[in-house]
Order: structure tokens, then C-alpha cells, then sequence
């Protein structure tokens, strides 16, 4: 027996010859060797492939992910904006209210938006800088907090003040509470420089320049109590609302009621005129409170 080599028969057809094969025991076992090397070697690229290829995947299923994220955290944050926009308005309107209801608060103890720290804008600025996800989602945790503390402080306020309007609608619909004309507000309530004489003087209203012929509102209901003219206010219309308040309208170039009539809030009752002494057309406009003139812009809601 051959103990150096290893013999092989190949058998074929019928008519063809067989075939030996001698190959060296030491060169089968190289080839095997080899062979079998390949194959592990293979075996393993091809499951470090796979493995690389499913990493390569979650990767980028993450890198959409936190885009996605991302895109919704700038957009939440925008909202959280818009928010905060809309609760200082609600705020503003919520103290108007209070000041016509004659139920102002003190100091507030927490005032809207006094908190400090940076708004989300100041965020998403440094976002782009840094790309710190964690920063805004903790700042925006922080403006959600915030924002619902102060709708539970508007809400109760509000609800305190539907309460009390309920009580006091007779007296709000006699408040004035709108532009009487629209325009431009020239002069404010207080001490101002006198055009004509260039001394300091109280201003107890304001102008509201527009058009001559431009119409005037009632700027609440009640009657109207005064009419006449004199040099310096020209054309004036007096309506008492009741509840010791009064409006007067001054420089008119017409009045289109008269003394005793009813008005309702919002029906035209002059037009803006530049009698008496004045500059230009425009509407002088007062509020008075048992007597004492109030500044007008406290009032106006609209």
C-alpha cells in the first residue's frame, strides 16, 4: 500500500478508459488546509459583511429619526412661541378688563415671562451652533411648565372676571371702551406744550387727527346731555353714560343728534372737524369720571 500518496480513480463511460490519479498525501493536505481556510475566511467576511451592512442601516434609520425629531422639536418650539404670544395678549386684555371693571391687582408676585433664561428663539439659535438636542428639549420642558402655571393664573383670573362682568354688565355697556374715530393719535392725556401759546398746560384728553368729515362713534351708550361751541374747543358733544362718566368730543364740523337723545354704542353721532382752535382736523377726545378727567387710552379695547 502506497502510504506516500493517495491514489484516485476516476471512472467514465463505459467506452472510456479509467483514470488514476496519484497525488502526494502532504500536497492533499495543503489544498485541504486551504481550502478550508477559504471557507472559513469567506464564512466570516460574509457574516462580518452582513453585520456591517445592518449597522449601516439602524444608522441611518437613526440619523432620520433624530431629523424627524429634530424638525419636531423646532417645530414645537415655534408653537411654544406663538403661545406665549397669545398669553401676553390675553394678559394685556385681562388688565384692560380689570381697569374698566374697577378691580385692578397689585403687583403681581410672578409676573408673565419674568423667569429669565433664554427665549427659544435664543435656542434655536444655538442649535445650529451646537447641534444640543438636550438644551432645547430641557428649555422647552422649562416653557411648557411656565406657560401652563400662567393659563391656570389667566384662566382663574378670567374666570374671576366673567364672574364680576356678569354683575357689572349694566355698568360695562355704559364704560367707554372703543376708538371713538379712528386715526392718528397726535396728543396724549396729560402736560403738553400749548401750540398757541408754547406754555405747559394740561392736555385732558387726546387728538385723534383723521379727515374733516370722517365719522365719530358713541364710544358707549348713554344720552346725550350737552351740545354748543366756544373759541377754543369749537364745536363741542357732551353724552353722559351714567355711573358719573362722560365723554366729550370737541372741534366737531357736525353733530347729527341732539340733547336727550338715547345712543347706543358704536352709532354715529358727529363729524371730525377743525373748529374752534386748531391746527388741523382732528377729534379731541376726553373721558371724564365724576368730573375728573381719566385718561381715554385706559379704556379703549378695541
Amino acid at each position: 500500500m502506497d502510504k506516500e500518496n493517495i491514489n484516485i480513480l476516476v471512472f467514465g463511460h463505459k467506452t472510456s478508459k479509467t483514470r488514476h490519479l496519484k497525488i502526494r498525501r502532504k500536497t492533499f493536505k495543503v489544498v485541504l488546509y486551504l481550502f478550508g481556510f477559504a471557507l472559513l475566511s469567506t464564512t466570516f467576511f460574509f457574516c462580518d459583511y452582513i453585520q456591517v451592512k445592518k449597522k449601516v442601516f439602524e444608522l441611518n434609520r437613526l440619523r432620520q429619526e433624530t431629523q424627524t425629531q429634530k424638525s419636531q422639536l423646532h417645530f414645537f418650539s415655534s408653537k411654544i412661541e406663538d403661545l406665549e404670544r397669545q398669553l401676553s395678549k390675553l394678559k394685556d386684555f385681562d388688565k384692560k378688563i380689570r381697569i374698566i371693571a374697577n378691580l385692578e391687582r397689585g403687583q403681581e408676585s410672578t409676573p408673565f415671562m419674568g423667569m429669565g433664561g433664554p427665549s427659544p428663539s435664543d435656542i434655536r439659535e444655538k442649535m445650529r451652533v451646537e447641534k444640543d438636542d438636550k438644551g432645547l428639549i430641557q428649555q422647552m420642558k422649562m416653557d411648557i411648565e411656565r406657560l401652563q402655571s400662567e393659563a391656570t393664573s389667566r384662566g382663574e383670573s378670567l374666570s374671576e372676571l366673567e364672574k364680576l362682568l356678569e354683575t357689572k354688565k349694566e355698568i360695562l355697556t355704559h364704560t367707554p371702551s372703543i376708538w371713538p374715530v379712528l386715526g392718528w393719535v397726535t396728543s396724549g392725556f396729560g402736560f403738553r406744550t400749548n401750540p398757541f401759546t408754547g406754555l405747559a398746560q394740561m392736555h385732558e384728553g387726546i387728538d385723534i387727527s383723521n379727515r374733516v368729515g370722517t365719522m365719530v362713534a358713541a364710544p358707549a351708550d348713554g344720552i346725550i346731555s350737552d351740545m354748543g361751541s366756544d373759541l377754543a374747543h369749537g364745536r363741542i358733544l357732551v353724552i353722559s353714560h351714567g355711573f358719573g362718566t362722560t365723554s366729550r368730543f370737541s372741534h366737531l364740523n357736525k353733530v347729527f343728534v341732539k340733547v336727550g337723545q338715547k345712543v347706543k354704542r358704536g352709532d354715529k353721532v358727529a363729524e371730525v372737524g377743525m373748529t374752534g382752535k386748531s391746527t388741523g382736523p382732528h377729534l379731541h377726545y376726553e373721558v371724564r369720571l365724576n368730573g375728573i378727567p381719566a385718561n381715554p387710552m385706559r379704556y379703549i379695547l378695541n
